[in-house]
């Protein structure tokens, strides 16, 4: 075996451990942090919208910060595309009982444009550079430009899921505006260990 090709400390720390436990917070957030959290809001913000978070904000945003505007975009579409699917199959469950829920409902629709677009322009404002800086306004910007997106679906839809549109803007744009900040955190310790899609220019 070739040094590059032997296990170590490292592989299973990095490679086994560290994976397992992010997997267990993201099981262990919605399924025990709801019955610790008492207020509603942060319900809302922490616990139920974790799996949409990672989803529609985090991943594209991460791309599009360290590779480019097309790579965060396709992220953002898949990913995207997995949570609309996802949303759907509850409109679904709930049309039995409530039939107002309809599948076809274009806030799932803005659940893909608006990762889609916070992974563009993640990209694109941020242009391949590693100034964090630079990185922390192009986060906020396609983080909250991204939440105004999917809040405008949100607010035409039928559901009738807006009542109060300064709590709807403050869920949807407090989450966005905290990925905008660790997300840009977490590609520097990306650029500082050279784990990076792309070569330094």
């Amino acid at each position: 075996m070739t040094d590059g090709e032997k296990w170590g400390l490292g592989d299973i720390l990095y490679g086994v451990i560290a994976p397992c436990i992010v997997a267990a917070l993201i099981i262990i957030f919605p399924a025990y942090l709801k019955s610790i959290i008492a207020d509603p809001t942060l319900q809302a913000i922490f616990v139920d919208g974790l799996g949409e978070a990672i989803l529609i904000i985090a991943v594209p945003m991460l791309f599009g910060l360290l590779w480019n505007r097309w790579a965060g975009g396709a992220a953002g579409f898949l990913l995207g595309s997995i949570y609309a699917l996802y949303i759907n199959d509850m409109y679904v469950q709930y049309s039995t009982m409530y039939p107002e829920y309809q599948p076809n409902d274009i806030s799932t629709l803005g659940y893909v444009v608006c990762a889609m677009l916070t992974g563009y322009l993640a990209g694109a404002l941020n242009k391949g550079s590693f100034s964090f800086k630079r990185m922390i306004v192009a986060g906020l910007a396609s983080g909250i430009i991204g939440g105004f997106f999917l809040l405008w679906t949100q607010i035409i839809s039928p559901l009738g899921m807006v009542t109060d549109i300064a709590y709807a803007l403050f869920i949807t744009l407090l989450p966005r505006m905290i990925y905008g900040i660790i997300i840009p955190v977490i590609s520097k310790v990306f650029i500082w260990y050279n784990v990076l899609p792309r070569r330094p220019t």
